[in-house]
This record gives structure tokens, sequence and C-alpha cells, in this order.
């Protein structure tokens, strides 16, 4: 299921790459950049959502970075920052306002999902995100190129990115699906994992960290192609399968389902220091 998102992922990259026609750079952390064109456009794009407790926040992005944290009452608050570079400074005014920005807006669901032409020459866009989510929310957030960070945050959260990493500090969610193709992920929580959730995992090339407070109760599988396993900080009681590249074990009895993979790259469970985010 996650590998099947992320092939589609990665196609649609390649389709980014080849209407941008100029080089491509993919720094060490992940993140995505095009850059030959001197002619700059810049805005900033926002909106506010009031939605309902439990409602549904989806962010479909094509290049730059998004950063989620949470918001003080029971509205979205979404700002992107768009940046258009070109051969000059009229053809990147004609980028910016050529980019769509469609939505879709209820009191329980709110889509934003940003449409870049699918040919733009020697020019590039970039459209970097702030949001601000309330509590309990179910949200969802896919990205092309750049990374996803994600900051004390609850619910249920989905996370997807093709050149980038997703990186997750002080979560209590009660599930998470993270899934890269070319980058990192690193997955902290301050809540200890119980019983009724799930935590899915998955990078193609690039590391999976998961770092969970030492009284987490849960079940976990860990596979790798190319690299290791490593689960010093916990003491857990093996089963299935053990190899270098397989492990299946339970902690503390076992309960929210674990799962971690990745292709080249190896998997870290870390102990964590639980604590109650400041909302």
């Amino acid at each position: 299921m996650m590998r099947s998102r992320a092939l589609s992922l990665l196609l649609a990259a390649a389709v980014v790459v080849t209407g941008a026609a100029c080089d491509v750079q993919v720094g060490g952390d992940g993140d995505f950049s095009i850059d030959l064109a001197s002619g700059r456009a810049q805005d900033t794009w926002t909106r506010s959502y009031p939605i309902q407790s439990g409602g549904r926040f989806e962010l479909v992005n094509v290049n730059g970075r998004i950063d989620v944290e949470p918001a003080s009452g029971t509205t979205v608050e979404i700002s992107g920052e768009r940046l258009a570079k070109g051969t000059s400074d009229d053809t990147a005014r004609d980028l910016l306002s050529k980019v769509e920005m469609r939505e879709e807006a209820s009191d329980s669901r709110v889509r934003v999902e940003v449409r870049a032409p699918r040919t733009f020459g020697m020019s590039s866009l970039e459209v970097r995100w702030a949001v601000k989510v309330p509590r309990g929310m179910v949200l969802e957030f896919r990205n092309v190129n750049g990374r996803v960070m994600l900051t004390n945050l609850d619910g249920e959260i989905h996370a997807e990115t093709v050149n980038g990493g997703i990186e997750a500090t002080g979560l209590t969610a009660r599930s998470v699906d993270a899934s890269t193709v070319n980058g990192g992920v690193d997955i902290s929580f301050a809540a200890p994992l119980s019983g009724d959730g799930q935590v899915d995992l998955e990078s193609v090339n690039g590391g999976v960290v998961l770092r969970m407070p030492a009284e987490s109760r849960a079940s976990v599988t860990a596979r790798v192609t190319n690299g290791g396993i490593r689960h010093d900080d916990f003491s857990f009681q093996t089963t299935g399968e053990q190899s270098r590249r397989r492990f299946e074990g339970t902690l503390n009895g076992g309960g929210t389902r674990v799962d971690l993979q990745t292709t080249n790259g190896g998997v870290r469970l870390l102990r964590s220091e639980g604590h109650s985010s400041s909302q």
C-alpha cells in the first residue's frame, strides 16, 4: 500500500523535473531545488478555515517545505509563500499568475492543492507552507519535492513526499503513516504508544527512525533490504522471524501495530522521554 503510493509520487516528481527542463539538485537533507534563473516573483497566499472537531485537512504540494504545528483554536490557518523564478522578472511573474490554488472547504473537510503549469521552460516554482491545525484532526500532507516537518500534533497523520525527509517531534497521535522515496523518516512520540493505534513508516533511499517512551505498548515488525536494524534501547519479547534484515517483537505485552521498512538504509528504534506537548 505505502510502496504503491510512493511509486505514484515518484512518477509525479518525474513530470515536474521534465517540465522544468533544467538542472535538478537534491541536497544532503533531501530538500529539492532548481535554481538557474535570475528573475524572481514572490507573494504569500493565506487562508483560514473554521472546522468542526475531528474534521479532516489535506494539503497537496509540488515543490517546497511543509511545516505544521498546532493551532490555538478551532480554525485551520495556512500560509503559502510562493516563489517563482524565470529568465526575467516578467517571466517569473507570468508563471506565478498561472499557479492554481485549488480549495475545497466545508465544516468537516478542507483540501488545498497546488497546481502548477505542466511545462514552464527554464522557470521554477516553490511554495513553502506554514500550517496550524486544531487538535484531534485527520491530517494528510502530500509533497513531491521538499521536507515535511510536524511538531506537537495529535489525531491521525498521513504524510508522503518523494524528494525530502519527513520529521515529527512531540507527537501524541494515535496513528501515523509516513513514507518517502529519497530521504529519511524520523518520528518521535511524546506520549507512550497504546493498544489501538498504528504506525507505518517507510523509506526507499533513507533511514527510518522511531522514537517512543519506554512504557509504550507496541507490536513491532521491521524490515530492511540493504541496512541493519537497531532496537537496543528496549527489552522486546521476540516473535516470528529474527535476522539482521528482519525483526518482530512485542514491547510491554504488545499493542500499537508498528511497521517499519526501508530498502536502502537502516531502521532504529530509540527511547524518547515521554511528556505532554504544550498546546
